[in-house]
Parts: C-alpha cells; sequence; structure tokens
C-alpha cells in the first residue's frame, strides 16, 4: 500500500485536521484526485523523492515570505528596527550618523551636501511690553521658489496661556510643540497648577538636545503669562534656550528685526504694540519673498491669550501706503 496524507481546511475554525488514508496499490489516484476535487481536499504527497504541497495557506505563507525577502533587499544590510513606543527614526545601525548625511539642516544659502536640503521661509516675532506679549507671524509656507500654501496657521495654541510659534519644518514644530502641550496638560493633573512658561520651554529644548544631530529643524519661541507675569522664550532644534524680550525667527527676521529695534519701548500702548507687531511682519513679507500671506496677531495678558486679527498682508500694504501718501501730502 501507499500511504497518502490529506489534510483539510474549514471556514469556521483554523485548525487543520489531518487523516491518514490507507488505499490498495490498485486503487486508481485519478479517482481519488475526483474526490479530491469533490470534497475540496487538499493532498499532500511524500515520496522517497518528491514532496508536493497543494495548501492554499502554504501558498499564501510562500507568498508573504517572498515579499518579505523583496523588501529586505530594498533596505540597509545593517537595518535594524526600533521601539514601538518611541519617536520612529531611521532604522540604520547609526540613525544620528544617517540624518546628517542625508538630512542635515543649512541656514541661508549654506550647503551641507545632504541629500535632502530644506528650503525654509517665514516670518514669526513675539515681544514682551507692560501690557503683556504681542505675538505675530505670516502664514505663507514655501518649498524654495514653490509656496506651497498661503494659509498655515504658525502659531500653536498650547493651552489658554501658553504659545508657540513655528519657523523651519512645519511637520518638526507642529508635532513636538503639540507633543509639548501633551507635556504640559500631564504637569498640570499632577501637579494641580499650570506649568510655568520656563518649565515648558525647558521641556521642549531637553526634547530637542535628545534628538540633537537627527536632522530636525526648528526655531520656535514658547511664550505666555504665568505666575512670574508675561515670559518669552526662543527654542531651537539643538537645544538653544534663551530668555529675551523680543525675538524674531525665519527669513524675513533681519527685516522684522529692522522695525523692531527702531520702534520698540517697554512702556508702548495695547494699540501700539499691536501695530508695530502689524507694521513689523508687513515690511519682513514685502522683502522677503518667502514670507507673506495672512498676518495673524495674538495678545497674551495675565487673563490668558487673545487672538487679535488675521488680515491680509496686501490690505496691510494698500492701508500703510495710503496713510504715507494723505501723511506727504498734508
Amino acid at each position: 500500500t501507499e500511504q497518502l496524507a490529506t489534510t483539510t481546511t474549514t471556514t469556521s475554525t483554523t485548525r487543520i485536521l489531518t487523516c491518514t488514508v490507507y488505499c490498495c496499490i490498485n486503487h486508481s489516484i485519478n479517482q481519488l484526485l475526483a474526490y479530491h476535487h469533490h470534497h475540496h481536499i487538499n493532498i499532500i504527497m511524500f515520496s522517497s523523492d518528491q514532496f508536493v504541497v497543494g495548501s492554499d495557506i502554504l501558498d499564501i505563507g510562500s507568498r508573504k515570505a517572498e515579499l518579505r525577502g523583496r523588501r529586505n533587499r530594498m533596505t540597509p544590510d545593517d537595518m535594524s528596527f526600533g521601539m514601538p513606543t518611541q519617536m520612529p527614526v531611521p532604522q540604520v545601525s547609526n540613525p544620528a550618523e544617517y540624518c546628517r548625511n542625508n538630512f542635515a539642516s543649512a541656514s541661508g544659502n549654506k550647503d551641507n551636501n545632504q541629500d535632502i536640503k530644506f528650503a525654509k521661509g517665514t516670518t514669526t516675532l513675539a515681544f514682551k511690553f507692560n501690557g503683556g506679549i504681542i505675538v505675530s507671524v505670516d502664514s505663507r509656507s514655501t518649498m524654495g521658489a514653490y509656496i506651497a500654501s498661503g494659509t498655515v496657521k504658525k502659531v500653536i495654541e498650547i493651552n489658554p496661556f501658553l504659545l508657540g510659534t513655528m519657523a523651519g519644518g512645519a511637520a518638526d514644530c507642529s508635532y513636538w510643540e503639540r507633543n509639548l502641550g501633551r507635556q504640559c496638560r500631564l504637569y498640570e493633573l499632577r501637579n494641580g497648577k499650570r506649568i510655568s512658561v520656563a518649565s515648558a520651554s525647558k521641556l521642549l529644548a531637553n526634547t530637542m538636545a535628545s534628538y540633537r544631530g537627527y536632522g530636525l529643524s526648528m526655531g520656535t519661541m514658547i511664550t505666555g503669562w504665568d505666575e512670574t507675569g508675561p515670559q518669552l522664550y526662543y527654542v531651537d532644534n539643538d537645544g538653544t534656550r534663551l530668555k529675551g524680550r523680543y525675538f524674531s525667527v525665519g527669513s524675513g527676521s533681519t527685516y522684522a528685526y529692522g522695525v523692531l529695534d527702531t520702534h520698540y519701548r517697554e512702556d508702548m500702548s495695547v494699540e501700539e504694540a499691536i501695530d508695530l507687531g502689524k507694521r513689523a511682519i508687513y515690511h519682513a513679507t514685502h522683502r522677503d519673498a518667502y514670507s507673506g500671506g495672512i498676518n495673524n496677531l495674538y495678545h497674551v495678558t495675565k487673563d490668558g491669550w487673545v487672538k487679535i486679527h488675521a488680515i491680509d498682508v496686501n490690505d496691510i500694504h494698500y492701508e500703510l501706503q495710503e496713510a504715507k501718501k494723505n501723511a506727504m501730502s498734508t
């Protein structure tokens, strides 16, 4: 007799029931195959010189193995998988070196010979005065000479008393400042009080320091009102953290600094401060091709932040030109 092993699969369970069928030599193989097709039984035949698998399940496994092999051939030889609970990083033996070689961030017209070159452009500013804090930004997102969007929200509302600005990589700023908002909320739940601006900026700086050299591109301002009054900090992707009276970040920041350096005073009224923030962004967008769109302006007080306006910079241009013409005529 010849031994035949048959396997039967069912749709209701994943169990495979194996039975052994003994039949005589004179039993027709054709009859057995006909029985196999009629009853949907997959047959595995064993002999001394061959091994034939007729199971669709095993065929699926073979196809998956082949796909895994193709994916492995597309990745480096030193591939290693990271922890699933951490931020995804390049899955190579040295992620920091890989990022430096391929995603290095070069400011201005510098070139670090990286494969992906950051083409950044924006203007953001914030300053303290006796009446609180003014945060003023544009809304243009660019990739070199290409304007990707004109309505980007570059102020991250972390909580009702804390604001952050975006400059550099939009994804990096948006993700990490929202991550900061989560950390600030956890602090508030654990301690029963709001986190200070200094502590919030330190949390972000510590996060950036832990990812230094990984190719992040971020220059942000963290500002708000806490128990010590109005506070303003600058934090970037290197983990740098600076405290100051006013900052401007982005490709148009040099033009904005020119306006701030000329007209900034601590004893400004709220109306004067709002006008200064608006004018500084306007002049930056007028001279810097990578800045433009809408001027979003916020005022932070001891009661929290308030959005003052969202004005198209073209409207500001015609408004200021008209005022200038009237002043010259008189």
